[in-house]
């Protein structure tokens, strides 16, 4: 839907023209009018035109002077101007503005309607141009790099889209390495940032260090990085010749480990900071990079890890499994399975939700008898993702004034079992709850439009004016509502016009353009044809026949 502004200072004219786009069928257009260039701007200043069909020459503010208004709030609006002979040359000091056509005055009804057809269609081409814009600047040099460290930080995290569509993804991101040789990882760390508070002198740094590390590793490997948390990067790695030979990676690896002293020295003399390095044993295949990075990141948490300025090897056969306590722990992997719950619940993806919940609950199900430290660990974890939506509501026989503070009792569960059925039942309340929610809201939404309609019809019902009485966007507007309701807005205002103007000339009280201007309509020929269409007899016709 596009909307259109008429503008011209002679009543006739412009209740002419309006009734002339009412009735186009090709396109669908919102029809506004406007007396003078002071009212057309109050029209601009509440909502956005696509199209301005405006007389030239204006008492006041002239077109020409409306159009520099016009572009300065809505650039991509297009001005149609209704011109004399005498008018060319505004015209062409239009022209040069841009986004301007013009019709001369004695060329009739169907050059206008065929000049607003074609700007639309040229609106509709350029939404078109711009989307098809928009992909191809995600191709760019200067976006890729971000698009690229985005998908390796989903890549790491275990994101399953992510190691599913490794191959494709390497080659829409264009990225300089080849997902079917395996990959070396490393992951530096700053130790202290000292004065280095600000985003940007961060940012800067990471530049830098990346720089320094490509410069070093580049005669023998070829990288990518990418920016892990506040104070950690991480290098994925491949020979330069992409040899897939042990000797070719051995070498790879030996030239490496081997530079990783003076990567940290040439940072800690050019950068003035300190940094700690970790490098993997070995080269896995891209779907086990995430892995491979956690059992990377376990080397800072433990041990030597809590130190300054260190290089740290991963050692063979390292596992996650924690080998003092023979029991498993939770991963990067599952803290991002975490924050995605907490997003599939606020957006209300329930199957999405159920899903991911069953995959954690089933994790902590295998690490050792009831109760071990990952059990509790994820019992917390999950009960502050069912919190700030109402945990004490979430039990269909739970009081509304449970106390909350039973949730931090872990001590109160038998088995895991018995909290695994527990927050299935928290969380299929919460959405429960949640749809009943929408629901709510949505038919409060109707019912508002539908009063406001039903009770202003003789005043300003367009979507623009709804749209301010209810608080939402016109556009957005008349999308919810055909989704809520399965018929147009502008359908629903014909039918309760329709059912009015029966009941009005039924009760014969109200002569035809009395009716006509109580409901609304521009003129009371314009009435005639709309009940025409509608019941194929005219308001006179149909009065009689009730009467008879």
């Amino acid at each position: 839907m596009y909307r259109l502004l008429i503008v011209d200072d002679e009543p006739l004219i412009m209740n002419g023209l309006v009734k002339l786009c009412s009735r186009l069928t090709e396109i669908e257009l919102e029809v506004y009018s406007a007396s003078s260039s002071q009212e057309a701007l109050m029209w601009l200043g509440r909502t956005k035109m696509d199209i301005v069909l405006s007389d030239i020459r204006m008492p006041g503010m002239s077109g020409l002077e409306l159009h520099q208004e016009i572009i300065k709030q809505w650039p991509k609006c297009k001005v149609i101007f209704l011109t004399g002979y005498s008018d060319f040359s505004y015209i062409q000091q239009a022209i040069r503005q841009g986004g301007v056509d013009y019709i001369l005055k004695t060329e009739g009804n169907s050059k206008i309607v065929e000049t607003i057809t074609r700007v639309a269609r040229d609106l509709d081409e350029e939404r078109l141009l711009d989307s098809l814009l928009i992909q191809s600047k995600q191709k760019e040099m200067i976006v890729l790099p971000y698009l690229q460290k985005q998908y390796m930080n989903e890549l790491v995290q275990g994101d399953l889209k992510a190691v599913d569509s490794i191959q494709e993804k390497f080659a829409e991101l264009q990225i300089q390495l080849d997902d079917s040789v395996p990959c070396l990882l490393v992951i530096a760390r700053i130790d202290d940032w000292r004065e280095l508070h600000s985003s940007t002198d961060r940012a800067l740094f990471h530049y830098a260090l990346d720089n320094i590390t490509s410069e070093l590793l580049s005669p023998l490997t070829k990288m990518l990085s990418m920016n892990f948390g506040k104070n950690k990067m991480v290098w994925f790695m491949q020979p330069n010749d992409s040899t897939r030979s042990p000797e070719g990676w051995t070498r790879t690896i030996l030239f490496v480990r081997e530079m990783l002293e003076e990567i940290q020295q040439t940072c800690l003399k050019l950068l003035k900071l300190p940094i700690s390095l970790a490098l993997a044993s070995d080269a896995v295949a891209w779907t086990e990079v995430p892995q491979k990075f956690e059992l990377l990141n376990l080397l800072f948490h433990s041990g030597l890890g809590i130190g300054k300025e260190l290089i740290l090897l991963e050692p063979k056969g390292m596992t996650i499994r924690q080998e003092n306590q023979g029991e498993l722990r939770l991963t990067t992997i599952h803290f991002n399975k975490i924050e995605y719950l907490r997003a599939c619940m606020e957006n209300g993806q329930d199957n999405s939700f159920f899903v991911t919940l069953e995959e954690l609950l089933s994790f902590a199900s295998l690490a050792g008898p009831f109760p071990s430290d990952i059990q509790m660990e994820l019992y917390f974890l999950l009960v502050s993702v069912f919190l700030p939506h109402g945990l004490q509501h979430s039990i269909s026989n739970a009081p509304s004034n449970e106390d909350l503070g039973r949730f931090t009792q872990f001590e109160r569960y038998e088995s895991w079992h018995q909290i695994c059925e527990e927050f299935m039942l928290i969380s299929k309340g919460i959405f429960e709850r949640k749809m009943v929610g929408m629901n709510m809201q949505e038919h409060e939404l109707i019912k508002k439009i539908q009063n406001y309609i039903t009770s202003h019809m003789s005043s300003d019902i367009s979507l623009t004016k709804i749209g301010e009485v209810v608080g939402h966007n016109p556009s957005y507007l008349s999308r919810v509502y055909k989704k809520l309701t399965g018929q147009g807005l502008s359908t629903y205002i014909n039918e309760v016009r329709l059912e009015k103007s029966k009941s009005m000339l039924e009760q014969n009280r109200l002569k035809v353009n009395d009716i006509s201007m109580e409901l609304g309509f521009l003129s009371s020929q314009y009435f005639y044809r709309f009940f025409k269409k509608a019941t194929n007899l005219t308001p006179q016709e149909y009065r009689d026949l009730k009467k008879n």
